[in-house]
């Protein structure tokens, strides 16, 4: 039988650690995204290839794939919030070097930026998974952390913009760094010292069995952040080359991942609001059922209408696979005897591979097939990973979380 959980009618107020560490998630965003605008000028000033460009937006994504578990580990090990603050300065650090006279610096920064991203990412989770607990105000403000950094990612693009126009490229990036700086000072001020975890190492350095037995809510939240991150990338790649060659503007494209984006947002926070209720095993299959099935117009028809009605339907199961994510698997986790960092660093791994492999895959089947095979090889992989979260489900003697 499921036990009754008690809920909350107000959401629980966030304390000055997780407002602390919600604010660096965003700026963080907000320095992930600040560039796109400006690649087209980044490209004209230090005459960069399409190829040299793509680096330039693939460099986060792939540091964050390399760095997630090995943060989390170093998280349970050495205490989240030493390697957070450390990770915070390291942002700094990147942000800033992005402002930096010629590619070299560019390209540097942004590396730098995407290893402190991703430990930030996987670690500041781990910290609110260690301090808050796994009652519904921990559930809540684990999912919060995700709403934060989608409000992030939308407004990247347009403080990118704004900053640079008056004031040259490296503007959003002196702003962001000396934010991020600000933060991780008055984040390391604000937050007490962490008991060391010294009694035994991570489960993952242990026993990967360890790991296997830490349920659905682990396995299940990784497979389905691939899912969504997959998707993710796809839509990104895809949605902008079908629209505009069915003759869509360049503010047409624009505005339509801004509306994307809102939606996200919204959909983030109101799965924030439900708290525990939303956050089960049952949840997160059927999620990723419709985020698979969401799929099926733009792999039908190559319209712009049906393309774009993809980018839209993808948007809430996204939001809710995202969200629900971590508290799930830190829940799992530390009920099966995996550190938080260790079980968030899995999450992250799986969720960056999947937007790093997601594109080069798609790009090379649409080259070779067209772009209806693309989405439907997308659709087909989404709906084999559904299929399988869905099966665990229904397995006798398995109950939902």
């Amino acid at each position: 039988m499921t036990p009754t959980l008690r809920i909350d009618t107000e959401a629980p107020t966030a304390s000055p650690v997780a407002a602390l560490l919600y604010g660096l998630v965003f700026v963080a965003a907000i320095a992930q995204t600040a560039i796109v605008p400006l690649l087209p000028r980044f490209a004209d000033a230090y005459d960069l290839s399409t190829a040299t460009t793509a680096a330039l937006v693939a460099a986060p994504g792939a540091a964050t794939f390399a760095v997630a578990l090995p943060a989390g580990v170093f998280a349970d090990r050495f205490g989240a919030r030493r390697v957070t603050l450390g990770a915070g300065v390291l942002l700094a650090v990147g942000v800033l070097g992005q402002a930096g006279p010629g590619y070299g610096w560019l390209l540097a920064g942004r590396l730098t930026f995407g290893i402190a991203y991703g430990i930030v990412w996987t670690t500041a989770v781990a910290w609110l998974a260690s301090s808050e607990g796994a009652g519904e105000g921990g559930s809540r403000r684990q999912a919060a952390i995700v709403t934060s950094a989608a409000i992030g990612v939308a407004a990247g693009p347009a403080f990118g913009a704004l900053l640079a126009a008056p004031a040259g490229l490296g503007a959003p990036f002196v702003v962001a760094g000396i934010a991020a700086a600000g933060l991780t000072i008055v984040l390391a001020r604000r937050s007490s010292d962490e008991t060391r975890v010294a009694s035994q190492s991570p489960a993952l350095a242990g026993s990967l069995s360890t790991v296997a037995r830490a349920g659905r809510g682990l396995t299940g939240g990784a497979l389905a952040l691939a899912i969504s991150g997959a998707t993710n990338a796809v839509v990104q790649l895809l949605v902008p080359l079908q629209m505009h060659d069915a003759g869509a503007s360049t503010e047409s494209i624009g505005l339509a991942f801004s509306c994307a984006a809102g939606l996200y947002i919204a959909v983030s926070a109101a799965i924030v609001r439900l708290g525990r209720r939303a956050v089960t095993s049952r949840t997160n299959a059927l999620a990723a059922l419709v985020l698979a099935v969401a799929l099926f117009p733009a792999g039908s028809s190559g319209t712009a209408v049906a393309v774009l009605m993809t980018m839209m339907l993808t948007v809430a199961p996204r939001a809710t696979l995202a969200t629900i994510a971590y508290p799930l698997a830190t829940s799992e986790a530390a009920r099966a005897g995996v550190g938080q960092g260790t079980a968030v660093g899995l999450l992250n791994g799986a969720w960056a591979g999947a937007m790093v492999a997601a594109p080069f895959a798609a790009g090379a089947i649409s080259h070779w097939a067209g772009v209806r095979a693309a989405w439907l090889t997308t659709l087909a992989l989404a709906a084999l990973g559904a299929a399988w979260l869905l099966a665990r489900e229904t397995r006798p003697g398995v109950t939902a979380a």
